[in-house]
């Protein structure tokens, strides 16, 4: 595996200066005049030869995207082919139908240059193993492309198959995942202090039940909000959380957190508020939609939201009561003596390279010279109008952005005007503090959750790194996800008392017989294979 730290170098343009020799107006005659003796002939300073003009390639591309489809003549395409000398044919399709064209696509054998997933799928995994694209490790190990060097090796680990990397991952934080937040006012208003543990944690839903934390003299709150599937399961570190790979079996083996002491732990939690009226009656019939809205206008005391979160939800609840006031809800100490959450994957979006491209190795450093601009980080301070590159990449002041109180804003008028919108991929920050998570804040509510939020993100050891984040297991993909919908629902009705607490061993032993200790199995191999563990940063 390439090491991410090892991986420095500067960019290099493929771009050339050429070299225009000076041409005379004819050639020597039969008569030239002859030299006076002893005349000595000056030399004559050698041409350099001119470079020759760099070759313009037309470069396909398949790409799902969540915006709008821009029209196929735009400006900020025209901006593309004259800036990196190509002919540039993007096929940008709707997500959500992205799966289904493509495999389309590649049934047919006609594999565009460049090939968009939303992430490392099956598919992505049996194409790669079947030799349809390009292994890129050479090109990360050139030290040439300076965002491809901050790539971290296990994030490269998940899009490696047999030793190669097939994909080029687009950049998404570690940090300020969706995690619990608490509405502050609600504690000073009743006089009570950050729950530490689930205990205290029962205690403050009890009151924000039942005791008018909004002071409207109405019985019409609720402790939290949650919706079918345990959605909002209340995890309270990533001890408690139901998908993260922290607990061992008595064989030293990783297991699935939804089976885990902590899990367990959490359920009971669940059930005594269920049983005291802290939460919905309704909830495992509740949408996502609608536990969110319970929270967003200010009936329900904590939910989650990740770093910033949603402008439009903050401004929503500022708007149901001016007073309100959030605050995350830091993660219990937990018996194995850590403290934080899980972090996310590092990355989302990624594209590969044709194999047939292998033949064309200026080609792909085309790709990659137009991936590297792209790609390349521009700090808050420097994205604004007097930085060419970033007013080139988002179609210049006036036709693709405007620019408002420092603040860049994306115009749907001026979409076909941004290269952005054709070749559209994410910075790739140095570092997740690295991003300016108030850049686009409109509310002082939202403002101070940011604030409170980064702190408590960056506190030492608080972010635990999953090693499922970096490999692939077919069982992992597959059958845990049938025996995790069953575990749901048993543990659903545990909640709601349909079941004793008593029956969670008889559950997690019906996991194991049904394929799951299957699933663990080969989940710690490729763990031990990938060479990588799980760990606190």
């Amino acid at each position: 595996m390439v090491n991410g730290n090892k991986r420095k170098g500067m960019v290099v343009g493929l771009s050339v200066v050429l070299l225009l020799s000076a041409c005379t107006g004819g050639g020597a005659t039969e008569t030239e005049t002859p030299k006076d003796e002893g005349e000595t002939e000056a030399p004559v300073a050698e041409q350099p030869a001119a470079e020759p003009a760099p070759e313009k390639f037309e470069i396909s591309m398949f790409k799902g995207v969540w915006a709008a489809i821009p029209p196929n003549d735009g400006e900020g395409l025209q901006a593309i082919n004259e800036r990196f000398n190509v002919d540039f044919k993007p096929q940008l399709v709707p997500m959500g139908e992205a799966e289904q064209k493509l495999s389309v696509l590649m049934a047919s054998g006609d594999i565009p240059d460049i090939v968009g997933f939303e992430g490392p799928s099956t598919n992505f995994y049996q194409w790669a193993e079947q030799g349809a694209f390009l292994p890129l490790n050479e090109y990360f190990e050139s030290g040439e492309y300076e965002t491809l060097n901050l790539i971290p090796d296990n994030v490269l680990a998940k899009l490696t198959v047999d030793g190669n990397i097939y994909a080029i991952p687009q950049y998404f934080r570690v940090k300020y995942r969706n995690s619990p937040l608490i509405r502050k006012d609600w504690l000073d208003n009743l006089g009570l202090s950050m729950p530490t543990n689930y205990s205290e944690l029962l205690a403050v839903s009890k009151a924000f039940t039942e005791q008018d934390p909004d002071g409207n003299g109405k019985n019409d709150t609720y402790g939290f909000a949650m919706s079918s599937g345990i959605d909002n399961e209340m995890q309270m570190g990533a001890y408690y959380d139901s998908g993260t790979w922290l607990h061992k079996n008595d064989n030293g083996q990783l297991i699935p957190g939804i089976i885990s002491n902590g899990s367990k732990e959490r359920i009971q939690f669940l059930r005594d508020a269920y049983a005291g009226g802290y939460v919905h009656k309704d909830w495992p019939i509740m949408t996502y939609q609608d536990a969110r809205n319970l929270f967003w206008t200010g009936k329900a005391g904590i939910y989650y939201e990740g770093t910033p979160g949603g402008k439009g939800l903050f401004e929503q609840l500022a708007s149901a009561d001016p007073k309100a006031a959030i605050e995350p809800l830091p993660p219990f100490v937990a018996p194995d003596g850590s403290q934080g959450y899980q972090g996310l994957s590092g990355f989302y979006l990624m594209h590969t390279l044709s194999a047939e491209l292998a033949d064309h190795p200026e080609k792909v450093k085309r790709i990659l010279e137009m991936t590297d601009f792209f790609a390349a980080f521009i700090p808050t301070e420097q994205a604004n109008p007097d930085n060419p590159d970033f007013d080139w990449k988002y179609g210049g002041l006036g036709k693709g952005y405007d620019f408002v109180d420092g603040v860049r804003v994306l115009t749907e008028q001026g979409a076909p005007n941004r290269p952005q919108t054709y070749f559209m991929t994410a910075e790739w920050a140095p570092s997740d503090e690295a991003v300016d998570m108030r850049s686009s804040i409109s509310t002082p509510l939202q403002q101070a959750f940011v604030d409170k939020s980064v702190e408590m993100w960056s506190k030492p050891k608080f972010v635990y790194i999953d090693p499922t984040n970096s490999i692939n297991s077919e069982m992992y993909n597959t059958k845990y996800w049938e025996l995790q919908t069953i575990l749901i629902d048993e543990q659903t009705k545990m909640i709601i008392g349909d079941q004793p607490m008593d029956a969670w061993d008889a559950m997690v032993s019906d996991f194991l017989k049904s394929g799951g200790q299957d699933v663990i199995d080969e989940v710690n191999a490729k763990i031990a294979e990938a060479g990588v563990e799980g760990h606190w940063q």
